[in-house]
């Protein structure tokens, strides 16, 4: 998978219209400038001997050097990005998980209450709302009306921890809400359809708590789609907070990918492109290797 990841990467930025190197030194540079900085990219060679020079060199750990950055190394701008951008998205992770997993529970333990109606009705709404607009609206009211928090910006841990943290607080937690939404939903489904099971009815036949019953042998059972889609979300947000990080000038693989396209620093998007398709396949496949754990039912050679 990672294979074919890097593969279609690496032939979309080949047709993509446009000469990078017109695009990075502009229409005004001279043909020579032009044409030296094509060989130094390597995109005077064949297009067969160009991806094997790519593949090869991911093989090798080398992401090569971007010239419209002063010829840094790629990966020294890539990854540190990459790592602001897991700290947002496993925090807002944990805001989700923190709301939903209660949430669909209680709802489904307590279907067609007053409790399920409006937990419905909320998570009908968080997932109808773009993150964008609960983020902008967070914004406005904790930063600008109610300054309790710093709008945007990013501070070092290393600097201030507890500023950093309430850099976080805000972008964290408008991913997290609309995130935990849509958990909810499979939480309940998931637990509906596990409760409705014979051996839960004989559980409570049995005489067992309630408690014991839903938290003991219900949930473990109705956690496995849970598990799966918190996967596939943490995979999509590793690249997809392009707009959250933008809205609150958070610097992570989003932000770079923006800036970098500004910029025509098309040697990093595609690096970035790479490895945020590249995380999304190593966190499904840890989501896979998870299930034997929770349900010793599933096995693995």
């Amino acid at each position: 998978m990672l294979w074919i990841v890097a593969t279609a990467v690496f032939l979309l930025f080949r047709v993509v219209p446009g000469d990078p190197a017109t695009m990075t030194l502009g229409f005004d540079a001279p043909p020579e400038a032009r044409a030296a900085l094509r060989a130094e990219m390597g995109l005077d060679k064949p297009l067969h001997s160009q991806y094997a020079t790519w593949i090869f060199n991911l093989l090798r750990g080398n992401l090569g050097r971007s010239a419209t950055h002063g010829n840094a190394p790629v990966a020294s701008l890539v990854f540190p990005s990459l790592w602001r951008t897991l700290e947002l998205a496993s925090l807002s992770m944990v805001v989700a998980i923190g709301i939903a997993l209660p949430l669909g529970v209680v709802s489904a333990v307590r279907v067609d209450s007053p409790v399920d109606h409006l937990a419905r009705v909320a998570t009908t709404i968080g997932f109808s709302m773009p993150t964008y607009v609960l983020g902008i609206a967070a914004l406005l009211v904790f930063a600008e009306m109610i300054p309790l928090l710093p709008s945007a910006g990013y501070v070092p841990p290393s600097e201030d921890p507890v500023l950093h943290l309430k850099h976080l607080v805000l972008p964290a937690t408008s991913v997290g809400l609309v995130l935990a939404a849509r958990l909810a939903r499979f939480m309940r489904a998931g637990m509906l359809d596990v409760l409705s099971q014979d051996y839960v009815r004989t559980a409570y036949a049995k005489g067992l708590p309630s408690m014991r019953v839903n938290i003991r042998h219900a949930l473990p059972n109705a956690i496995l789609a849970f598990v799966t889609e918190v996967g596939v979300n943490f995979g999509l947000l590793i690249g997809g907070m392009v707009v959250i990080e933008q809205i609150f000038t958070w610097p992570g693989l989003g932000w770079l990918m923006i800036q970098s396209t500004l910029n025509r620093a098309y040697d990093v998007v595609q690096v970035a492109v790479l490895i945020s398709a590249a995380a999304f396949v190593i966190v499904n496949l840890l989501v896979d290797l998870s299930y034997s754990v929770l349900d010793p039912r599933i096995a693995y050679e």
